[in-house]
Order: structure tokens, then C-alpha cells, then sequence
């Protein structure tokens, strides 16, 4: 019996040495890893050995039977494994570390019942969410967007609700063309307090204006006009698109509005004249673009625009002269005085677009046309062969 007793004593203390080694290989985790977070910023090569000694050893222990269920085991494993990922600047060896890392987190939130981890699996969140955020970076600066977006969604399945972080992942959306996950980002930052705050409602109405949501891109800039007003970046893309979007009549007020604000600023009546000239209001259209040249003398835009405008007015008198019945002598005459008088008036933002812009095919275009009505075949001649040339 006492023979039985002392076999029986000798298992149970075999299995406890057992034991306590693997546990050893725990604490000899934990040291070499807490050595490494001592020396990472100030002896790099001394903590990269800790590191590494640090992973041999939670290796042993996340395989040995008597420790493989150690909650405290796999969190060390997820921690070590996250930094020798972060560790490698290359990036090359890091994907199947990230993996390794992001399973021993995954099963050491299983095992921790107790939540005794808690800390320390929130910090392996917080490497993993920084390896992400570095290769995010490294990606956008490689212009390889698509993929830093993905990088930086990783980050915010670990961070979530980092404003920064979804700052980068719309903007690296953005940048790679998916208007819906950029709009997506940016929305979800209008009711912070993020500091960039006006950078995202512009982006947000790009991206809605190249979605083709012009109504939505609009509506964004609208909304950031009123918040921000002493932006005058806002109120402008709303014009902008309104304009493009054949909103004329709606927006003359604002571009008014605007133009009194600025008053200096020769873009506002130039705009107030494509919107009158486009609602028939070809007075206000006229004098609006005279504004325009007042402030900028060299503007080609107002000048291509004023010209064509009186141009056209005088082109809708000379057509309606030709149409005229024979018997109708007196008012063609008149007619075709008042169309020869537009043309005339025409003639010097016509003639000066082309010294501006000797390239710009409309400005050619509308010089040609006043060189047609006045028969003058020689200039005719002359701008077709530009014009030509130009293709």
C-alpha cells in the first residue's frame, strides 16, 4: 500500500512539473514581451530579440495540452504576434502574422469568460488596427486606393467610430472611384465634431456629383453654404452645378446674393449672365457680362458669351429680315439696320475673344459667323483654315 501511495504521489507530481513548464513558457512570453515594449523606441535590435523570444516561447504554450486553453496564452500570442506584424516595415511577411494574430485574438475573447483580458486583448486590437492603418497609409501614398480603403475599413472594424480613420476611407474611396462607400464615410462624419469638417462636405458633394446625384450634390453644398458662410467655396459649387443642372431660374438670387458679397469677384456676374442669358433675359444677360469684362477686361469666357449672346440677337433679326415677303421692303430694311447694328456691337468681344483664346474654337466659330453675315469671303476664308487647323 505505501508502495502504491508513493507511485501515485510521484504521477501527480510529474503532471504538476508538466504543468508549471508550460506555464513557465507563459511567464517567459510575458517578460520577453513587456522587455520588447520597454525597448522598441529605444533599442530596436535588442527588442526585436525579446520579441522573437517572446514568440518561441507563447508558441510552446498555445500547443501544449495543459495551456493550449489559457485564455491569458492566446491573448499574449494575439499581442506578440500583432507587433512582429507591425514590425515589418516591408509588409511582406506581415499578412500570414495578421492572421495568426487576428485568430489568437478571436479565440482568446472566447476563452475569457471572465474578462481578466479585457486590457490586453484591447491593446491587440489597437496594434492590429495600427498595422492596418500603416499599410492604409503606404497603399494611399502608392496610389493603390481600392486597397488602402480596405485597409482602412480593417482599421474601423477594431477602432470603430475613428474619425480620422473614416476621414482616410472616404477620401481613399474616393480617390479610387467608389462614389457610394465614399459617400457612405463622409455622411457618417456630417455630426461630428470633426476638425475637417468643410474638406468632408465638399467631397461629399463631388462624390454625390459623380455618382450622378446632382440634386444630392447640390443640396450638400447648399447645406454647407448656410453652415459655413464665410466659405465662399460652397455657394460657388452650388451655382456651379445649378447651372449645369439647367436650375437658372433658381439660382439667380444666390448668385446675386453672392456677388454683393464679393464684389471684386468677376466670376459672379459672369455666372449671373449665363443664368439670365438662359432663362431669355438677354438685357440682364448683357449688362451682367459687361460687369464681368469691367472687372477683368482680359476675361475670354465673358467676352466669348457677350459676343455670342449679341450675336445671336442679331442672327434671330437678320433671319427673320430674309424671311420677309418682297412686298415688305421698309421693314426688312429696318430689320436688316438693327441686325448690321448688333453685329457691329458684337464685333469688339468677338474680335477680342480670339486675341485671348487664339485656340478656342467657339471664339473662332463666332468670329467666322460675323465675317459670313458681313460677306467679307477673305476672313471667312482665313478662320475656316484656323479652325481646321485646330483639328
Amino acid at each position: 500500500m505505501k508502495i502504491k501511495s508513493f507511485i501515485a504521489l510521484c504521477a501527480f507530481a510529474a503532471m504538476s512539473i508538466s504543468v508549471f513548464a508550460q506555464k513557465g513558457e507563459l511567464r517567459t512570453a510575458k517578460t520577453s514581451y513587456d522587455q520588447y515594449t520597454a525597448l522598441k523606441s529605444i533599442q530596436k535590435s535588442l527588442a526585436e530579440t525579446n520579441l522573437q523570444s517572446a514568440k518561441q516561447a507563447i508558441d510552446k504554450a498555445s500547443l501544449h495540452e495543459k495551456t493550449k486553453n489559457d485564455p491569458e496564452v492566446w491573448t499574449y500570442r494575439a499581442l506578440i504576434y500583432a507587433d512582429l506584424a507591425v514590425s515589418d516595415s516591408t509588409f511582406q511577411q506581415s499578412e500570414q502574422l495578421v492572421s495568426e494574430a487576428a485568430e489568437a485574438l478571436k479565440k482568446a475573447q472566447e476563452l475569457d469568460k471572465e474578462g481578466k483580458n479585457k486590457s490586453g486583448i484591447e491593446n491587440a486590437q489597437k496594434i492590429l488596427a495600427q498595422y492596418s492603418m500603416n499599410k492604409g497609409v503606404k497603399e494611399f501614398q502608392d496610389k493603390k486606393y481600392g486597397e488602402a480603403y480596405k485597409a482602412f475599413e480593417d482599421v474601423l472594424t477594431r477602432l470603430p467610430g475613428d474619425t480620422t480613420v473614416t476621414y482616410y476611407a472616404g477620401l481613399a474611396a474616393m480617390m479610387a472611384q467608389d462614389y457610394p462607400a465614399a459617400i457612405k464615410k463622409y455622411s457618417e462624419l456630417l455630426n461630428t465634431n470633426y476638425s475637417k469638417l468643410e474638406d468632408i462636405y465638399l467631397n461629399l458633394s463631388i462624390s454625390y456629383a459623380a455618382a450622378n446625384d446632382t440634386a444630392a450634390a447640390i443640396r450638400t453644398a447648399s447645406e454647407a453654404a448656410q453652415k459655413f458662410p464665410q466659405n465662399s467655396v460652397f455657394a460657388t459649387r452650388e451655382i456651379e452645378l445649378s447651372l449645369m443642372s439647367g436650375k437658372e431660374n433658381e439660382v439667380i438670387e444666390k448668385i446675386e446674393a453672392q456677388a454683393q458679397k464679393e464684389p471684386q469677384n468677376k466670376i459672379y456676374p459672369y455666372y449671373l449672365g449665363i443664368a439670365y442669358n438662359a432663362v431669355k433675359n438677354y438685357d440682364k444677360a448683357e449688362e451682367a457680362y459687361k460687369k464681368a469684362i469691367a472687372l477683368d477686361p482680359n476675361y475670354t469666357e465673358a467676352n466669348i458669351n457677350l459676343g455670342g449672346l449679341i450675336m445671336n440677337q442679331g442672327i434671330e433679326l437678320y433671319n427673320k429680315a430674309n424671311a420677309l415677303p418682297t412686298s415688305k421692303q421698309k421693314e426688312y430694311e429696318a430689320s436688316m439696320k438693327q441686325a448690321n447694328a448688333l453685329f457691329d456691337k458684337a464685333f469688339p468681344y468677338l474680335e477680342k475673344a480670339v486675341e485671348l483664346d487664339p485656340k478656342s474654337r467657339l471664339a473662332l466659330e463666332n468670329l467666322r459667323t460675323y465675317y459670313v453675315v458681313k460677306n467679307n469671303v477673305a476672313k471667312v476664308t482665313e478662320l475656316k483654315s484656323r479652325i481646321d487647323a485646330l483639328q
